[in-house]
């Protein structure tokens, strides 16, 4: 079975048609089409971002392998209300845990890095040019001085 024939079965379990397969990745229909038909196969990126989408793993849709161990299920906490009563002459004390919503992590992917390289240089002169510039300065200087 090739990568394209695994899209396709995938994208018909998940009752999706290419036109929605290919508006939750961000391409267009025809390029969905060109990966099942197996005339092209999504970059490194896309085929992460398809695994997400069609909810398998990337190995399966690259080799066709099941892998044994699943993404571990999603298990959200459970923050139970607790009432504690101390017993205090003339006064009570209650406390109560309260829930916080959970946070979900936002992923951005980014297809190219932009790097950006930089380079500096640092002109380091000989000490034989000072030198010739301390005698072409006194030079000129003792030759407007001369002039004058």
């Amino acid at each position: 079975m090739s990568v394209g024939e695994r899209i396709c079965e995938l994208r018909a379990t998940q009752n999706l048609s290419q036109g929605q397969l290919a508006e939750a990745m961000g391409v267009t229909r025809q390029a969905v089409s060109k990966w099942e038909n197996d005339l092209s196969s999504p970059d490194t990126l896309k085929l992460i971002q398809l695994a997400e989408v069609l909810d398998t793993d990337v190995e399966y849709l690259a080799t066709g392998r099941n892998t044994v161990r699943r993404r571990p299920p999603v298990v959200l906490t459970k923050t139970e209300v607790v009432e504690k009563i101390v017993e205090k002459p003339v006064e009570k004390i209650v406390e109560k845990v309260v829930e916080k919503p959970v946070e979900v992590p936002v992923i951005k992917y980014v297809e190219k890095p932009v790097v950006k390289k930089v380079y500096r240089t640092i002109h380091v002169r000989h000490y034989f040019e000072y030198i010739i510039l301390a005698i072409l300065a006194f030079l000129t200087g003792f030759l407007i001085g001369r002039i004058i």
